[in-house]
């Protein structure tokens, strides 16, 4: 009995290890396979593509966040991987996408959160996402995005969240900016008075909106009251620049409480040399 016992346990044995050695086999054809017409030289074979003005990442950091696993060098298997998962992203980017090209090639694109708006400090344009954080700086406001003046800030740091002296006023030119793309308004500055009123510019226009939580309102106004001005200056022949007391403003009408500005008038008693030309 003991003998036919051992023969039992070795025959199993025996086709335990058959079975190994061939699991074996065929993963190691299957890699050769893999390797020979999927495998992708990630310098030759990937092209990453970044949308948006920012230099936080490079193309090589990108390409080395998500070619991160081994499997990610086959194109055949990134192919059917991601048709199901999508790739982690990175802070300041929105999201990033990977497809499949002809010829055995990958694309990876990396879309950057985009900027909503712009501080003005120093001489540069401060370039800020819808997180608050700094994104880019440039010399110009090529991007022709609203200009945030008038605030005092206690933290602007390159790829940091702006921190102004009043946490609550971030939450206010969020709601200013969301109701400008709202109503397709786009304006020059957004202007803090003192007394944390807001002024908005376009087209040499001030549009005095007060203080207020959220001015829903007021901007959704602005497009009539921009015709209505319009219509002003064709009338008088002569293009002319208005105050308009936007905070009584609730319903159509031609009285908008418009005067014409006087150039040289600023609305806190001076001259603002840091202004943004």
């Amino acid at each position: 009995m003991a003998v036919i016992k051992t023969e039992k346990r070795s025959t199993r044995l025996i086709r335990r290890l058959a079975i190994l050695a061939l699991f074996v086999a065929i993963v190691a054809v299957t890699l050769h396979y893999l390797k020979k017409k999927y495998r992708i030289d990630p310098e030759q074979d990937v092209t990453v593509t970044i949308i948006g003005f920012s230099e936080r990442y490079t193309e090589q950091e990108i390409r080395d966040h998500v070619l991160s696993h081994w499997y990610d060098r086959y194109s055949i298997l990134v192919k059917y991987i991601y048709r199901y998962r999508e790739v982690e992203t990175l802070p300041f980017l929105e999201k990033i996408t990977i497809r499949n090209e002809e010829g055995n090639k990958i694309q990876i694109t990396a879309y950057e959160k985009p900027p909503i708006g712009c501080l003005f400090d120093m001489g540069y344009y401060l370039y800020f996402n819808r997180d608050g954080e700094i994104v880019s700086s440039r010399k110009t406001n090529a991007e022709e995005l609203p200009v945030v003046t008038g605030l005092v800030y206690t933290n602007l740091t390159m790829y940091q969240k702006f921190e102004t002296q009043d946490a609550k006023l971030f939450d206010v030119i969020l709601n200013i900016v969301f109701q400008l793309e709202k109503n397709s308004v786009t304006i020059d500055e957004i202007r803090f008075g003192k007394d944390k009123s807001v002024t908005l510019i376009m087209d040499g226009n001030e549009y005095r909106l007060g203080v207020r939580e959220a001015y829903d309102v007021q901007i959704a106004m602005i497009p009539e009251a921009a015709q209505k001005l319009a219509e002003r200056n064709k009338e008088h022949g002569k293009e002319m620049h208005y105050d308009i007391n936007m905070e009584r403003v609730f319903t159509s009408s031609d009285e908008f409480y418009a005067k014409v500005r006087e150039e040289s008038a600023d609305p806190d008693g001076g001259s603002d040399d840091n202004a943004p030309k």
